[in-house]
């Protein structure tokens, strides 16, 4: 059930505003604030009514979580501040993230100058024009998911809300509803921030759960891996941890003792087990593959694999792809049996991987798809491995030189695979 109405300023600040823990950080500098107030100035000189824009609301019972909004609403709260030096309840929020108290602290100061070279005089002929003649498309929702979803399909024109976002969500709401203290948290909370503001270099949020773990658990099922969108959001839904299933006793007592508590398929709790387990193949990842002090960097007899990879590879759609591949594969293996005779694995697997490159003419993520889940392929020899001896003695298929459909690649990739290049 949803309500939504076109409200005054003045009339949403009165509502009982609440950031929750899974909000972005507020993080608006002085060029859209400097936007935003000459808006503003533009249509009071005229005298005529200014819509900022829409505010999505969770009704949270005694309060409402702002969904969408935040930044809008924030930088409203800081002119008002400047103009008036009254606070409203929103300032009064305690502000979690280091990057949001940052920018909070620089733009009221840039609004403090713009508001003395301004408006000298009229100061509160201003405010008023804002709090009464200035409004926004209020949506009130009941239900948290729909409020992501209304905000995700409103949201085009800006950057969209990821999957992991609603995630992000789901997982605090259990995280509260069991009572945990902001000590444990806000840690989360913080960490996932970072993360998914890092760049696409780097081992975000996007990297790890879409790129790798998202088809990781989807070729589990034999379903596609190529695209996490909010209808699959299933995949890293789990189990309440206030259960006592037979089958989650195992996990749940391992957890807190064992740091190694995590496999890849396994059925999640839901709440912070599952912020520590996105944490934990993060780490995992990086120590496989980063490129200075990951393990495929450091063992001299895959020394050619680590230079094909980081220099002969190609950044085309379908040697994106293949990487994908390659990596999800390697992070499996290491996930299920450590890094015993990894050397000899990896290079199992890149040429069982990057035969596909020669053998098809055009790759496409249908042909990774199904590739991954063959009956016969290395990806579900893993799955399907007791020890590492079963992945060991899987046969890569001799390629022969008239089967190779696609060339165009760097020789180093043939001498890997050991096909000869024709002419």
């Amino acid at each position: 059930m949803h309500n939504c109405q076109i409200h005054a300023i003045q009339s949403i600040f009165q509502l009982p505003l609440h950031i929750p823990h899974y909000q972005r950080p507020y993080k608006w500098q002085a060029k859209h604030i400097l936007q935003l107030l000459q808006d503003l100035q533009h249509h009071h000189e005229n005298n005529i009514i200014y819509r900022i824009g829409t505010v999505v609301l969770h009704n949270d019972s005694s309060r409402h979580e702002i969904v969408d909004g935040q930044q809008r609403l924030i930088t409203l709260s800081l002119i008002m501040y400047a103009l008036t030096g009254k606070q409203n309840g929103l300032l009064a929020e305690k502000l979690n993230h280091s990057t949001s108290q940052h920018n909070v602290v620089q733009n009221y100061q840039f609004i403090q100058h713009y508001c003395r070279e301004n408006f000298i005089e009229n100061k509160q002929n201003f405010a008023n024009y804002i709090l009464q003649t200035c409004e926004m498309v209020c949506v009130t929702l009941d239900n948290l998911d729909e409020a992501f979803q209304f905000f995700d399909s409103q949201n085009a024109r800006g950057k969209p809300l990821e999957p992991y976002d609603l995630l992000k969500a789901y997982h605090l709401r259990e995280m509260q509803q069991c009572r945990l203290p902001e000590s444990q948290i806000f840690p989360c909370v913080e960490r996932w921030e970072h993360t998914a503001l890092l760049s696409p270099q780097e081992i975000n949020l996007h990297k790890i759960i879409s790129k790798t773990l998202f088809p990781l658990r989807r070729w589990h099922e034999c379903e596609s891996g190529e695209h996490f969108t909010i209808q699959q959001l299933d995949t890293f839904k789990g189990v309440s941890s206030q259960q006592h299933y037979p089958y989650l006793m195992a996990t749940k007592f391992a957890y807190p003792h064992i740091q190694a508590a995590f496999q890849i398929n396994q059925v999640l709790l839901n709440g912070k087990y599952f912020f520590d387990f996105i944490e934990y193949y993060r780490d995992h990842y990086r120590h496989i593959f980063d490129k200075h002090t990951g393990k495929l960097s450091q063992i001299s007899s895959l020394a050619d694999i680590h230079d094909y990879l980081q220099h002969h590879h190609g950044t085309g759609k379908g040697m994106s792809f293949l990487r994908q591949l390659f990596e999800c594969t390697v992070l499996l293996y290491v996930d299920k049996f450590g890094e015993i005779q990894l050397d000899r694995v990896i290079r199992k697997i890149f040429v069982w991987v990057y035969q596909m490159r020669l053998t098809y003419q055009r790759i496409e993520f249908a042909s990774v798809d199904n590739y991954a889940n063959h009956i016969k392929g290395l990806l579900v020899c893993i799955q399907r491995a007791k020890q590492p001896s079963d992945v060991w003695q899987y046969i890569n298929p001799i390629l022969q030189p008239n089967e190779v459909r696609y060339s165009n690649v760097h020789s180093t990739l043939f001498q890997i695979l050991g096909v000869e290049k024709t002419k």
